[in-house]
């Protein structure tokens, strides 16, 4: 078959395997985060761009996924916001040139936005089989970050590849921080697997699709916690649990009649033993190093220099209002805010991404982020306004990645995970499925109880 012949509703086959290799190398190099493994992630992701957006030529719509209308033009603007900022800043302006002092960081910027934005429109364009593929991946690519964190704890210096053991577990990574920021944002993603996207609990045989144990599903969430918690990242353990404790309450069968007495028992009775068992077991595996980080004159003294950091920046966005001081200039010019108490180190990150993109793009990044709330906001009515009894798979899969979602979005107001490009890549992508438009089949509306996904 031709590679650029589309599946139904979907990605083509060059696509997906493109995504699939991209997903799986987004984390191997201390997550994207160094130039040569970057440089690999943002051709593939040209590539990726180039193999979604040819099938669309010649049409005249975007796939199912991105809706119709005004809708779909707003999330084509969100995943343009990127080109969009850099093109303003880079294009000479009649006598005031490029907007951005430093046009290098920001063309490097744009470029280091292909994955993510690669990401965000594979989540809207893929069919629900494709898109579930992808989850899943995703999700074992955490969990394979986490065992690592684990192995790490046996004190084997070859496992932190050149690390030297800075950090008690990182994965791959360079930062316990974005580590755990990582495996936070996949716990959701397990949990659902306790159930599958249906919402049954899953046994040792059944129909296709729910086959699997649900013991794999604990086995993942456990070591994503474990690791989690090893990591003695304060911001990404208590994301962890929250966003955990989250998803348990609302991803569980909703009605007895879903999973018969089973179900039932394990709504009353057996959700909470599980969500205590799997923290008691964690904490065991973690450790209680991590219990020290959260002492109030500790957690105090260490936000001190952040909130100098953070006051900084405010006063740079302010006087780089309305334009921004360049996409990805933040490390260039923030030295002329940065205050006397911090020291002589260089600061090229403002530990507040909401900040940081304030700074950096000025209004256009405001709009941008504007945007993303009133979008995720509009589906996030259309989900509880409906009420957990008449989800359907998609819809639940949609909570799950925006709980996800919801774990980095709290985490970036202390840290920079959006700066690290497989939590951005993650995120990313998250923020598609979640954001992806819900459709009512019309073939037979007698059978029709619930939305579903192209």
């Amino acid at each position: 078959m031709n590679n650029r012949t589309p599946t139904p509703a979907g990605l083509t086959r060059l696509a997906l395997a493109l995504t699939l290799l991209l997903v799986l190398l987004a984390t191997v190099f201390r997550g994207g985060n160094r130039a040569v493994a970057l440089m690999g992630l943002e051709w593939l992701a040209l590539a990726l761009l180039l193999a979604c957006a040819l099938p669309w030529l010649g049409r005249a719509s975007l796939p199912a996924g991105w809706g119709t209308g005004r809708w779909a033009a707003l999330r084509l603007a969100l995943a343009s916001a990127p080109l969009v900022v850099a093109v303003v800043q880079l294009v000479p302006w009649p006598g005031a040139g490029a907007l951005s002092p430093t046009p290098l960081a920001t063309a490097y910027a744009l470029l280091a936005g292909l994955p993510v934005v690669a990401c965000f429109m594979v989540a809207l364009s893929g069919n629900a089989a494709q898109v579930q593929t992808l989850l899943r991946l995703w999700l074992w690519v955490a969990v394979a970050q986490a065992a690592l964190g684990l192995l790490q704890l046996g004190g084997f210096d070859a496992l932190y590849f050149g690390m030297n053991g800075a950090e008690p577990v990182i994965g791959s990574y360079a930062s316990k921080n974005t580590y755990a920021n990582l495996l936070a944002m996949a716990a959701p993603l397990a949990v659902l697997g306790l159930w599958g996207a249906s919402g049954r609990q899953r046994r040792g045989s059944g129909s296709h699709g729910e086959r699997r144990s649900p013991w794999w599903s604990v086995l993942a969430l456990l070591t994503l916690l474990a690791a989690a918690l090893a990591s003695t990242s304060r911001t990404g353990i208590a994301t962890a649990l929250l966003v955990t404790l989250l998803a348990l309450a609302l991803l569980a069968p909703a009605r007895e009649s879903a999973t018969g007495g089973r179900g039932a028992w394990l709504r009353r009775l057996g959700l909470p033993a599980l969500a205590l068992g799997l923290l008691a077991v964690a904490l065991f595996m973690g450790g209680l190093d991590w219990v020290e980080r959260f002492d109030a004159d500790r957690l105090a003294e260490d936000d001190a220099v952040r909130a100098l950091t953070r006051e900084a920046t405010w006063q740079g966005a302010l006087a780089y209002w309305p334009v921004g001081s360049g996409l990805g200039s933040y490390a260039w010019v923030f030295p002329r805010f940065q205050a006397p108490e911090v020291g002589p180190y260089l600061l090229d990150l403002a530990h507040n991404d909401y900040l940081q993109i304030l700074m950096e793009t000025g209004a256009l990044g405001l709009v941008a982020m504007a945007l993303t709330l009133a979008l995720m906001g509009r589906r996030a009515l259309q989900l509880f306004s409906a009420g957990r009894g008449t989800w359907s798979s998609a819809d639940r899969l949609a909570v799950a990645c925006g709980l996800g979602l919801l774990a980095t979005l709290l985490h970036a107001w202390v840290d920079y995970p959006f700066r690290i490009p497989a939590n951005a890549m993650l995120a990313a992508f998250l923020l598609g499925v979640f954001l992806r438009q819900p459709v009512t089949p019309v073939a037979d509306p007698q059978k029709v109880k619930s939305r579903t996904y192209v």
